[in-house]
């Protein structure tokens, strides 16, 4: 090291996003969902995990119980979960309280409103909600709150202040559940207390493209940064490797970044759909396209729905400062979790934020994106989502994400509207994780749910996605997001093996697809690849 030094982040530099030491996703960011989450989730969690903290270290641990609620730290460190929650209980103080209005105050207007009007309800409205809330009907006389949700992130609830970036080394993939375990400070590690808006982060985050002198790093990181011993391992002076040549040819380009994530690249312009994108583990591991391997410039990051194997704010914040557009599906606001994927966007720094129509073309150079119907996976809730068609000359690619094939006169009237979407891109997660998965926090404790055991999140069997290729006109299937890459275990637990019901349905699917003609592959891992003819 000498005082000329040029220092970049090392390839396994992972920076976490955390509010409150957990990890940022919409349910700890957003205003309302997060009082929610904070009040009927985190906090029994970390309370229960304090009455028994070595059976929850050791069930965290027990691959057969991935996806399940229990706290992965040692109960050695008892005492420092001890002091988050009280942290929890006295910064949020105020979120909790909202929290315990709304359940409330939506079970008694649930009992009371019949039909008549509501006005003289809103005496009854309790204070944490005053001014942020409308309340109204649908057609058949049910009443619900409905959240002003723009006027949240101006209010007491948001909570900025409570955010930081968490830099640390990443030695291998096994990353604790980002949903049930807290992200407590290890030795070697920095926590930056900064919004997530802060116009710093994009000039940290320049660190993946352009070195920077040490000095220069130290300063940007402020108080986070004790001594050098503590930064230098996260940095590297090894030179970048060059940047990839922008895709010019006369088809597309796709690279498979993992899961849902798919960079497609047509005549200069790149577009990056559900970016999940992995930093390189020091202990090496799966091959794979990270930061450095990406445009230094993508026009448009697209999202599918809010799921965090989709919408992932690690990814995000990270790529911030190259993105031209990012685009969204097109929330209602009737449902607490029907959220604003704009808003929040826009809370996370995001200048330009679009959230198009259904086939409400955006230009491309010889193309256009568009939003298309998604139908189910979202266990039957309102919630915003949108598949995605991207037409590239005369190629028409469709990014189905997990949709279901629940009813064949959507996509029938897709190809009657737009044309045969050539390639396909879907996935046979057919268990499916409860309705509730990650949410029960927004739905009354008190519900008969007898009826409710048969709603999954599950995408298309093969009879359905066979239908669904057949009426799109599909050339090619490539069937992705089916949760093979070990990156994405913090998010959605272990890999798939191949006895699971998901990839036995896959093998089926694309056996099936090829009698037929279709060019059908599962993608796993990263691969590159263009779609000729």
């Amino acid at each position: 090291m000498t005082t000329s030094s040029l220092y970049r982040f090392a390839d396994h530099t992972l920076v976490e996003p955390l509010v409150q030491d957990w990890t940022a996703w919409w349910m700890t960011v957003a205003p309302v969902p997060a009082s929610l989450h904070t009040h009927a989730y985190l906090v029994p969690l970390l309370k229960n995990y304090l009455q028994s903290p070595d059976f929850h270290a050791r069930a965290a641990r027990d691959p057969a119980l991935s996806g399940t609620s229990f706290v992965g730290i040692p109960a050695a460190r008892a005492g420092e979960v001890k002091d988050l929650l009280q942290r929890m209980q006295t910064e949020q103080e105020d979120r909790i309280k909202l929290a315990e209005a709304l359940e409330e105050f939506q079970g008694w207007l649930l009992a009371e409103a019949k039909g008549q009007s509501l006005e003289p309800l809103y005496e009854k409205v309790p204070e944490p909600l005053r001014g942020l809330v409308e309340l109204v009907y649908d057609y058949h006389n049910r009443p619900s709150v409905r959240i002003l949700e723009g006027l949240t992130y101006r209010s007491r609830f948001h909570k900025p202040e409570l955010q930081s970036l968490r830099l640390s080394r990443l030695e291998r993939d096994d990353r604790a559940s980002m949903m049930a375990t807290p992200r407590l400070l290890e030795a070697g590690q920095l926590d930056w207390k900064v919004p997530f808006q802060d116009e710093r982060l994009d000039r940290l985050f320049s660190l993946d493209l352009e070195p920077k002198p040490l000095g220069w790093i130290r300063d940007l990181l402020g108080p986070a940064v004790k001594d050098d011993a503590e930064l230098l391992p996260l940095l590297s002076e090894a030179p970048l490797p060059p940047p990839p040549e922008p895709w010019n040819g006369p088809v597309p380009r796709v690279r498979y970044v993992g899961h849902a994530c798919v960079l497609v690249e047509w005549k200069g312009t790149t577009i990056l759909m559900d970016a999940v994108v992995p930093v390189r583990p020091s202990a090496g591991g799966m091959e794979r396209i990270s930061f450095t391997d990406l445009p230094r410039r993508i026009d448009y990051v697209i999202i599918t729905h809010s799921h965090p194997d989709h919408w992932d704010f690690e990814t995000l914040l990270r790529l911030r400062q190259r993105v031209g557009h990012l685009v969204v599906p097109r929330s209602g606001g009737l449902m607490v979790g029907d959220y604003s994927l704009s808003l929040l966007a826009r809370s996370l720094g995001f200048r330009s934020v679009l959230e198009p129509q259904a086939l409400d073309p955006i230009s491309i150079p010889d193309g256009e994106i568009m939003a298309a119907p998604f139908l189910g996976e979202h266990g039957d809730l309102n919630h915003s989502k949108s598949s995605w068609i991207i037409r590239t000359g005369n190629e028409r690619l469709f990014f189905a994400a997990d949709s279901t094939c629940v009813d064949d006169a959507l996509y029938r009237n897709l190809q009657q509207m737009v044309g045969d979407m050539h390639t396909v891109f879907m996935n046979t997660e057919i268990e499916g994780a409860p309705h509730t998965w990650m949410m029960e926090a927004l739905f009354p404790k008190k519900r008969d749910r007898k009826m409710e055991k048969n709603r999954r999140c599950r995408g298309s069997n093969t009879p359905e996605g066979l239908r669904m290729l057949g009426m799109l006109g599909a050339k090619r299937l490539y069937n992705y997001a089916m949760g093979l890459e070990p990156w994405m275990e913090h998010i959605i637990g272990p890999p798939a093996t191949m006895e699971t019901p998901r990839m036995k349905e896959s093998d089926r699917l694309l056996a099936e697809c090829r009698e037929r003609g279709i060019a059908a592959k599962r993608l796993h891992g990263s691969a590159t690849f263009t779609l000729e003819g």
